[in-house]
């Protein structure tokens, strides 16, 4: 859209003289572009936005340069991790990708960014299951949407390394991290363990015991555990490797003797018609749904919905936060534990791992306090 000014200016000879300038503005991926032009009648100004509104110069003007967004995703995922590249994950870029459709990398601007990071805060959480995707009632929490950011900060970083951005929109507190929750809190004592335990071997799905004995000795995830197949077991070599986790990454998940030995017997009564090692009966070539039999569990070990707070109540990923507190409060050190729960980052181990106060003044008496008494005997 072009716009005519009427100015009056004194030319050389001190004389007063009435001008038009002549303005085409356009507004480009949210970029407002133009060009503009002094003329000496209106109607010259009139002829020059009619021809400048569609002049080549003016539309490589309003496009700006550099790679669109897409491409240099594209090289992104096939070009080897540095600092700050190295955590994404594909649907993360899938929307980001979609967000900035046909969009020049060099033209996002913060305001880009914040709109897009509203509309993950209303998105619905999609869940995979043996059937489908299904997007559920529930959007995403907070923490998701800051693993969205943390993603497209690392394409960024790729960009700015390579000089094809000048600035990254992100950084500089330019777009603030979403306050995150502390995520669920509930670690299963020795009595709740056994009680899940007695609970299992009540329930009418015959290989409850072993699945939960498997998710409470290996910290898998329960799509991990559910989707294992036989030719994945490698009761030789006491593991069970995992070929795609949540991390795109393979793994071996440990099998500890009662597991190993639980394994080798359901392996010699197995259907022919299952892959599955946790098949559902009635449809032996999928993996069982375990949701109404794992909350009858539950039910009878009086852990169903025992605590107010939602996170703090009894779920199935409390097994793998137990593991993880486990394992640490029994000596292994945070990389030694994130290589059998496989956790991706040691920080991500970090958020699961809460030692209770009494743990703590435990720690302390047991490694401060007896050397600091052992030095007062010394020097009495």
């Amino acid at each position: 859209m072009g716009s005519i000014t009427k100015q009056e200016k004194v030319d050389r000879n001190g004389k007063k003289v009435v001008v038009y300038r002549a303005f085409v503005r356009r507004k480009v991926n949210g970029k407002s572009v133009g060009s503009s032009k002094v003329c000496k009648s209106r109607q010259e100004a009139k002829d020059w936005i009619a021809e400048n509104e569609n002049q080549d110069a003016l539309k490589a003007l309003s496009s700006g340069s550099g790679p669109l967004f897409s491409e240099v995703v594209e090289t992104f995922v096939k070009a080897p991790p540095v600092r700050g590249t190295k955590y994404w994950h594909p649907s993360h870029l899938d929307f980001w990708n979609e967000r900035f459709k046909g969009r020049k990398i060099n033209s996002i601007t913060r305001a880009d960014i914040n709109a897009g990071v509203g509309a993950l805060q209303v998105r619905n959480v999609v869940r995979g299951s043996f059937d489908g995707k299904r997007t559920t009632d529930k959007v995403i929490t907070p923490a998701t949407v800051n693993r969205y950011l943390a993603s497209l900060s690392s394409i960024l970083n790729y960009a700015l390394n390579l000089e094809i951005i000048d600035a990254h929109p992100i950084k500089g507190g330019k777009v603030k991290k979403l306050k995150e929750s502390g995520g669920r809190r509930r670690i299963l004592n020795a009595d709740e363990e056994q009680r899940i335990y007695a609970a299992a071997d009540q329930s009418r799905w015959p290989m409850m015991r072993l699945f939960l004995r498997m998710c409470l000795t290996t910290g898998a995830r329960k799509s991990e555990v559910l989707k294992l197949k036989w030719e994945s077991v490698h009761l030789d070599e006491s593991i069970a490797v995992i070929s795609k986790t949540k991390n795109d990454e393979a793994r071996a998940l440990p099998l500890v003797s009662d597991v190993k030995a639980a394994l080798a017997a359901a392996q010699k009564i197995k259907p022919i018609s299952s892959d599955y090692v946790f098949f559902d009966p009635k449809h032996p070539s999928k993996p069982m749904n375990i949701g109404e039999s794992w909350k009858q569990v539950r039910i009878r070990a009086g852990l169903y919905q025992d605590r107010e707070d939602p996170l703090d109540q009894v779920v199935l990923h409390s097994t793998r936060h137990t593991v993880a507190t486990k394992l640490l409060k029994k000596g292994a050190n945070i990389a030694q534990t994130a290589n059998i729960t496989g956790h991706k980052t040691l920080s991500m181990l970090k958020r699961y791992t809460h030692l209770a106060a009494q743990d703590a003044v435990d720690v302390a008496q047991k490694l401060l306090a007896e050397d600091d008494d052992k030095q007062s005997n010394t020097a009495a």
